[in-house]
């Protein structure tokens, strides 16, 4: 633990090939469920993706709310296999790309972030960086730069939303043959959605991010459930969840106490997430209202202080928890410890 924090590449001799797992949560479905949420579909569209994606080692996914009636793990494989024969592809891989997937059925509801980042801790996971992220998302070639990135460096990536003139095509094709094309924009959206994107938050918004990239060590021994509450409009401190209004933000400052990383990085200009979410999104929501000012300048769902955008009784404001494009490893040049060389997903799995 000491050596990460010393912001220095191992040696030449010391050098072990670095691996990358995907980590993420999918919800189990009762088997007797003959109408797939669309959701679901779109999630298990990226999931395929994701797997075929040759840069990611390890696709790591945590089922919840397995029960009896419910999907378990043997279920989803199945389920995911059977997926896989309907888009086509005549690839030229060399091995099975189920055989990177791990699967771990969770009882219960939805884990919340704390208990999220403490699962990319489970010995299901080998890789050596981690990649979590909601499920909906999906990576391109591009993730391949997180096989170098510096461990003392914290990675967000903001989603460049689902748009059809960048987009790549095998992407693309994913989506419309396991989900269809009627969720798609309509030709007056999509010349609308090129001048102002609204889905794409690596552009227009940087208080939100739905990828989290990070060496796995950084975060061995030192997470604490603590860091990751948030108060209510009734001031109990409470967990939260990933698809919940300021999580990431709240999420951000737990793992600023967690280790001092030395850099927070938005890399989405470099490494690119596509998202999967065209259907209606919800967000959970709690009998109780989270604690949040209104007439703050930052978003609403904006966590207080510590984290920022409120001003409490005592307290100075702060802005919003915020990651930056352009942080100190950007200017010396060691947010990544080598540049990958050129590869194309497309090449790999056409």
């Amino acid at each position: 633990m000491d050596g990460l924090a010393k912001n220095e590449p191992p040696s030449t001799m010391e050098q072990l090939p670095v691996t990358v797992s995907y980590v993420t949560s999918f919800w189990a479905e009762s088997r007797e469920n003959t109408t797939p949420n669309p959701h679901r579909r779109e999630i298990e569209a990226a999931l395929l993706v994701n797997i075929h994606n040759p840069y990611l080692d390890q696709i790591v996914v945590f089922l919840d709310g397995v029960s009896k009636a419910a999907t378990t793990c043997d279920h989803f494989l199945q389920d995911m296999r059977q997926l896989n024969a309907k888009i086509g592809l005549t690839t030229l891989e060399r091995m099975d790309p189920f055989s990177k997937v791990v699967c771990v059925n969770i009882p219960g509801d939805q884990p919340n972030y704390f208990q999220m980042f403490n699962l990319t801790l489970h010995d299901a996971v080998s890789g050596d960086i981690v990649v979590l992220a909601n499920a909906d998302q999906v990576l391109d070639d591009s993730i391949s730069m997180a096989r170098s990135l510096n461990p003392n460096v914290l990675v967000v990536l903001g989603t460049r939303g689902f748009p059809l003139n960048e987009i790549p095509p095998i992407i693309k094709h994913f989506y419309v043959t396991l989900v269809g094309d009627r969720h798609l924009p309509k030709e007056e959206q999509v010349r609308a959605r090129n001048r102002n994107n609204p889905d794409d938050m690596c552009a227009t918004n940087p208080y939100s991010w739905d990828t989290w990239i990070f060496d796995r060590n950084a975060l061995q021994g030192r997470l604490k459930e603590e860091h990751f509450q948030r108060p209510l409009a009734s001031k109990k401190m409470l967990t939260f969840s990933m698809n919940e209004m300021g999580a990431e933000n709240a999420a951000l400052w737990a793992l600023q106490q967690t280790f001092p990383f030395s850099s927070l990085y938005n890399a989405c200009d470099k490494i690119r997430s596509w998202s999967f979410h065209l259907t209606p999104k919800t967000h959970k929501v709690h009998e109780t209202s989270w604690l949040c000012e209104r007439r703050a300048k930052y978003p609403c769902g904006s966590v207080p202080y510590p984290w920022g955008g409120v001003r409490l009784k005592g307290k100075p404001r702060r802005s919003h928890p915020v990651v930056p494009k352009d942080p100190d490893c950007v200017y010396a040049n060691n947010c990544f410890l080598r540049e990958p060389s050129g590869f194309s997903v497309e090449d790999e799995i056409l």
